[in-house]
């Protein structure tokens, strides 16, 4: 009877057991990787291929698109379609679509491309705001890199606010990640673990050394801006002011390392030979500390009160030059397209 009992025990334990392990089964992936699987489905129709074709119907550039409106309007890096005679849009379901370019900012490397969404299953995609970014934050780069088709690749925010001098450009105030960007990538989507862009992916950095994992991406925040000031007809893209300085942002740290005289600001880098700042006796290794009454403690900051202002707008300039502070008057004038 005792054993019987003891069976009959068993049994049950067994029995829940099993309930148990049917009911609440192992998951197959963690609750990481589930939100990367899920901002992935969520952006992907958002993305589209590029292909530029010369006027002499030669391949010229490969690149990637985000889905801007439901309009049919495309954001894309200008140095994918610009110069080009034809310009082919591949969505995810494969339907293609000959784009038409509405205008583009060269300063700025962005561009809208407009198609026909006649037919399609146009999904825009969702913007984020940049500015919220962290170091360490997952982001996902998603595009069509080296003609594979639509790729993503996951990496984190390795740095904000960088500047680098590409040729003749300077790009300003770009995200860093080591999320793997080629060709192709460029125009395409850095997306959060929320499905929202937050980057526009645009370069790879290697330099001399070949360097791997430094890839950037321009700011949703300006992208957008941007984009909208095309979609408002404003054609001489961009019509705002420009000081003409290369910004480096001043830390504590960096002021420390250096012996700085002011711990905040903005380092001059370099200047632009017959701009603003040069043509007002701005020069390199000066800081700049305030605009008008507004102090400047990040390049952010600095592109958003240069920017606010107009072509033509006169601003006093905070500097230390050396140990001396100046304040300088500069006419600002119009950055070119």
């Amino acid at each position: 009877m005792q054993n019987k009992l003891i069976i009959t025990i068993l049994l049950i334990i067994i029995a829940i057991q099993q309930l148990i392990i049917t009911t609440n089964p192992k998951k197959a992936y963690s609750d990481h990787e589930e939100k990367v699987i899920n901002a992935i489905e969520k952006v992907k129709k958002s993305v589209v291929r590029i292909d530029a074709w010369s006027s002499e119907g030669k391949p010229k550039e490969l690149g990637s698109g985000i889905v801007f409106s439901s309009q049919g309007h495309i954001i894309t890096n200008a140095h994918v379609v610009k110069d080009t005679d034809t310009i082919n849009v591949t969505f995810f379901d494969g339907k293609k679509k000959v784009g038409v370019l509405i205008d583009y900012s060269d300063q700025y490397d962005i561009a809208v491309l407009k198609v026909d969404p006649t037919g399609l299953n146009i999904v825009p995609a969702e913007f984020g705001d940049a500015t919220k970014l962290r170091l360490g934050q997952t982001v996902i780069a998603v595009g069509n890199p080296l003609n594979f088709g639509w790729t993503c690749t996951i990496g984190i925010v390795s740095g904000l606010n960088r500047n680098i001098r590409v040729d003749n450009r300077i790009y300003e105030d770009l995200i860093q990640t080591d999320a793997a960007i080629n060709r192709g990538n460029s125009g395409g989507a850095l997306v959060n673990l929320a499905g929202q862009v937050v980057g526009i992916n645009t370069l790879v950095y290697r330099g001399r050394s070949g360097a791997e994992g430094m890839g950037f991406a321009i700011t949703s925040n300006k992208a957008r801006y941007v984009a909208n000031d095309i979609l408002k007809g404003r054609v001489l893209i961009p019509q705002r002011a420009w000081l003409g300085i290369e910004p480096i942002e001043i830390t504590p740290q960096l002021a420390e390392k250096y012996a700085l005289p002011v711990n905040y600001g903005i380092y001059v880098k370099s200047v632009f030979p017959d701009g603003p700042a040069d043509k007002h006796g701005i020069t390199p290794g000066d800081i700049i500390i305030k605009i008008d009454d507004k102090i400047v403690d990040s390049v952010a900051k600095f592109n958003t009160l240069i920017e606010s202002k107009k072509p033509g707008e006169y601003i006093k300039v905070t500097v230390y030059s050396g140990n001396v502070v100046k304040v300088i008057k500069v006419k600002l004038e119009v950055r070119s397209r």
